[in-house]
């Protein structure tokens, strides 16, 4: 068999959520694999030296370009150049850039398998925006079909990611619809779609036909038990360790955490001799002031980003997880995001904490390994530390089901996939 052609603006060394995914699924993976990606811009991501070991079997060509647009040209050049040597090509999305070249190599060579893998919904995405702390311009459709308008203030981490379309948000009504043109083209014409939850493949596919839906399988998000190896200092309290590690924002906030920890601290004043809450990554400023104004700097430490790995130790040593997904509730009535983090926390085999929507991809991920689901609400927040903190609760996470997030089990489903449906 011919080798896999990949198209991936993120791919370590960049440090990114979706190169990351890419990563950890083609270094398990049997099949030969050619990757497309750049490695000078790190802009939308944690950085550009996150150095994880090498495949044999996975090759990267580094193409470079400043901006998206002359990396998707450039890529597309060494397409038309080497056509002859891929009969399959794969486009993982973020940026939707990726799927657009899939487009430009389905016009070259019309006989390519194409797979199109989605990590975020390309239109009626709930993040769009249109300015750093401004409500969109754009709407939803909700299930029923009515219009609903987006309520809230936006990740600052989500304007980066669609900065990479700033071409498009010129004119409010312009790249609603040219997001769903390309969108809806990328459906029609990729052979296969990989989507990471079942609630994102019904968001995005329930108006097309049966066929179409048929193109696309579930493939979650995964962890690589062989990257947790780096040594970190181990703990040198009695306190319960709570970690949360990756991005927060005005929309994926910490502040009903904070506010529950400011309840639970002004009934129980030895609260911060018993429990450590550590941060690693992007806070609000206005998160920040609350903390130091509520002085719940004795509990709550901010701590800069860290490299992916050393993220994984830290993982390791701590006693608790915390998962914050955003509140989407007045926008949908189920969660569509698996935040790919997840799937290392469940490597780490800890217990998870998760705040998070009742219904969705968060909570049943974290219900899947027996972690702790609970609601946008005070009050439920800390009853739960409480138990944690006062007596003794634990969970024992399900062993069986967290096998499901193994990459070496997911790549094992992907190369299925790939004998059964694409080289057939």
């Amino acid at each position: 068999m011919k080798r896999i052609l990949v198209i991936s603006w993120f791919y370590p060394p960049i440090n990114s959520s979706e190169g990351l995914v890419t990563y950890k699924l083609l270094r398990n993976s049997g099949m030969q694999y050619d990757v497309c990606m750049q490695e000078g811009n790190d802009s939308w991501s944690y950085g550009k030296n996150e150095m994880l070991p090498e495949s044999e079997h996975v090759h990267k060509i580094a193409i470079q370009g400043d901006s998206l647009e002359l990396w998707k040209e450039k890529v597309t050049e060494y397409f038309s150049g080497h056509k002859d040597k891929y009969d399959i090509v794969m486009t993982r999305s973020m940026p939707p850039e990726s799927h657009e070249i899939g487009l430009m190599i389905k016009n070259i060579k019309p006989e390519i398998v194409w797979v199109a893998s989605f990590g975020d919904p390309i239109a009626n995405n709930p993040f769009v925006l249109n300015g750093m702390k401004k409500v969109s311009p754009y709407s939803l459709k909700s299930r029923s079909g009515s219009q609903l308008g987006i309520r809230g203030i936006i990740s600052p981490k989500r304007i980066l990611k669609n900065l990479i379309w700033k071409r498009r948000v010129r004119n409010e009504q312009l790249p609603f619809r040219k997001e769903q043109q390309l969108e809806r083209e990328i459906i029609t014409r990729c052979d296969h779609m990989i989507m990471n939850n079942p609630y994102q493949k019904q968001y995005m596919l329930e108006k097309y036909d049966e066929a179409t839906r048929e193109k696309a399988i579930i493939l979650p998000h995964s962890f690589d038990e062989s990257l947790y190896d780096k040594e970190i200092e181990q703990k040198k309290t009695e306190k319960i360790r709570m970690v949360y590690i990756g991005h927060l924002d005005d929309i994926r906030s910490p502040h009903l955490l904070f506010k529950s920890i400011l309840n639970l601290k002004k009934e129980q004043h030895d609260l911060a001799d018993r429990l450590e809450i550590f941060f690693y990554g992007n806070m609000s400023a206005k998160e920040k002031v609350y903390l130091l104004d509520n002085e719940l700097l004795d509990i709550v430490h901010i701590k800069k980003p860290v490299d992916y790995k050393t993220s994984l130790a830290i993982m390791k040593n701590s006693d608790w997880l915390i998962h914050i997904d955003a509140n989407l509730s007045g926008i949908l009535s189920e969660n569509i995001f698996f935040a790919a983090k997840l799937a290392d926390y469940i490597g780490a085999g800890r217990p998870i904490f998760a705040i998070t929507m009742f219904d969705g991809a968060g909570a049943d991920v974290v219900r899947d390994v027996n972690g702790v689901t609970v609601s946008y609400t005070v009050d439920e927040i800390k009853n739960y530390l409480y138990l944690i903190v006062y007596k003794d609760y634990r969970i024992t996470v399900n062993e069986k089901n967290r096998a499901k997030y193994d990459a070496v089990n997911v790549a094992a489903e992907f190369d299925k996939f790939f004998e059964n449906r694409v080289l057939h």
